[in-house]
């Protein structure tokens, strides 16, 4: 089978091309996986302009004979007409698509799809269970055509989209019925851990140096490095990716499903209703988040840990200091109850496209409404902050539903409603899952949606709850217990690694009462 090798190295250069695994980098080493593959016509790098030189640099060094061709940007649709050019021109049956920023790219893996591709006769063939960044996708030398032209048409709103590295799949299950599809299966599912191993953030980046740190020379397979990483604080817990940050304890609301103005009294002497709130200071968040992008790279910024948000009377120069930082973005959590078209505009001129809204609802009647959230306001005014919002932040607005039983009956008719593409949201939405914070609230779940098998929880792994005065508790379900470190008092990096151990704890199934009843584990932030 004749096959177009074709590397997408337009992504992010700042870590594609440091030479850290043995003095080569991820590019050179994907490079190396690239000249191996099997029946090859032709090989390509689709490069973006700022990493064009360095992609002809990198092959001439390696000794590549490939072709680089270099977009501003790509698209969906521009992907795929060059993906199907590409292997119409090389005379190839095949094209091996891959990203040029993963070092681990198997060649042993990238056989067997070869091999299943040929003999189902495959227009579509990829790997199921293992992790991102061990194997390419293999498109038929008319799929490609096929899917260029979906996204022309019916699905010109994904085809104009920047590529992602989910995006040929994304595109395939709009119409999945139309192709044969073929897959090699992973021995195990490696899926719960959600491994990345591609150099494209400073997380991803971290974690490919901690597995080559372990695996060096070993000849390891796809399995054996999966088993290996499993196994690995340094690629389990790499940087942050979310920080959840309470600006202002301040909240009027009453939530049936929220612990915090009980515990928020037991703590304080007072309810987070009254007059009494804590406040961080732009100035001290400030310096966080530069902080935060120093030692993540890319991280969602949530200014919601506690509290509302927008009753802060600075609210706006947090999001601008968020937004400040190049790999920054930022979430807010809001119950609605406070947007105005002023804020609409200043958050847009301030942030616009690296801000996103999750509204919290909770119901579609107001009795319903009522007992989930209290008499702070009205579903009517909640919900009317939805299209306000989405008039300036298009596809960037979630109405939120925690399940419980008292609003379980309400849930198809909210998902119907929201989920429809003419609603306010323009069909996004938000389901969670209800929590009981480790047992400080009544199990009220519909049901129990936990895994057989526990994982090492998400959240002592990536996420980091900070609260107004600087305490970091070991996760938001502590509340304002465990307090490992205060992030004004010592530096975040150093507040961070105080969860390693933890961390530890938790892989080898050692846990207190509070993570013992605790099924938070499984859910992930971003």
């Amino acid at each position: 089978m004749k096959t177009a090798v074709i590397l997408n190295a337009a992504s992010d250069p700042r870590y594609m091309f440091d030479k850290v695994f043995g003095g080569r980098s991820a590019y050179i080493l994907a490079l190396e996986w690239a000249s191996s593959v099997s029946g090859q016509t032709g090989f390509f790098v689709l490069a973006g302009k700022n990493t064009s030189a360095l992609c002809r640099e990198g092959a001439d060094a390696a000794g590549c004979s490939v072709s680089v061709i270099e977009k501003d940007a790509w698209t969906v649709e521009q992907l795929l007409d060059e993906i199907s050019a590409l292997t119409v021109s090389s005379g190839a049956d095949t094209a091996v698509y891959a990203y040029a920023d993963c070092p681990f790219l198997d060649k042993t893996l990238t056989g067997e799809l070869l091999s299943a591709h040929e003999k189902y006769a495959a227009e579509y063939t990829f790997t199921d269970g293992y992790p991102y960044g061990f194997a390419p996708e293999l498109l038929d030398k008319g799929i490609s055509a096929i899917l260029a032209q979906l996204a022309k048409t019916k699905q010109k709103k994904l085809g104009d989209s920047l590529v992602e590295r989910n995006s040929i799949g994304t595109l395939l299950k709009t119409d999945i019925n139309s192709f044969e599809i073929e897959t090699v299966l992973a021995p195990k599912d490696w899926r719960l851990y959600r491994f990345e191993f591609a150099c494209g953030s400073k997380a991803g980046l971290a974690a490919c140096r901690a597995l080559y740190g372990s695996s060096a020379g070993s000849g390891a397979d796809a399995e054996q490095l999966s088993e290996t990483a499993a196994g690995l604080v340094s690629v389990l817990k790499t940087v942050p990716g979310f920080y959840n940050v309470q600006i202002d304890s301040h909240c009027s609301s009453e939530c049936t499903y929220c612990p915090y103005p009980k515990e928020h009294e037991k703590k304080y002497g007072f309810l987070p209703s009254s007059e009494k709130s804590e406040r961080m200071t732009v100035e001290r968040f400030s310096a966080l988040v530069k902080q935060m992008e120093s030692l993540s790279g890319n991280a969602v910024v949530a200014l919601s840990a506690w509290g509302e948000p927008l009753l802060h009377p600075d609210f706006l120069d947090f999001v601008k200091a968020a937004a400040a930082e190049d790999g920054l973005s930022v979430m807010v959590e809001t119950d609605g109850l406070h947007i105005t078209e002023e804020l609409c505009k200043a958050v847009k001129e301030a942030a616009d496209k690296k801000i996103i809204w999750i509204v919290s609802l909770d119901a579609v009647t107001e009795k319903t409404y009522a007992a989930m959230r209290g008499s702070a306001g009205t579903l009517e005014k909640a919900a009317a902050s939805v299209p306000l919002l989405e008039a300036y932040f298009p596809g960037r607005v979630y109405p939120q539903f925690v399940r419980t039983n008292t609003n379980e009956d309400e849930l198809e008719q909210f998902y119907r409603y929201w989920k429809d593409e003419k609603s306010p949201s323009g069909g996004e939405l938000i389901i969670q899952k209800y929590d009981s914070f480790g047992g400080l609230l009544p199990d009220c779940r519909p049901a129990d949606l936990s895994p057989v098998e526990r994982n090492p929880c998400w959240h002592i792994r990536r996420d980091m709850t900070i609260l107004a005065d600087g305490s970091v508790p070991l996760c938001r379900e502590y509340m304002f217990n465990n307090i490992i470190g205060n992030v004004f008092e010592e530096s975040l990096e150093s507040v961070w690694k105080k969860i390693t151990p933890y961390v530890l704890k938790d892989m080898k199934g050692t846990y207190d009462e509070k993570c013992r009843m605790c099924d938070e584990y499984y859910t992930f932030n971003f």
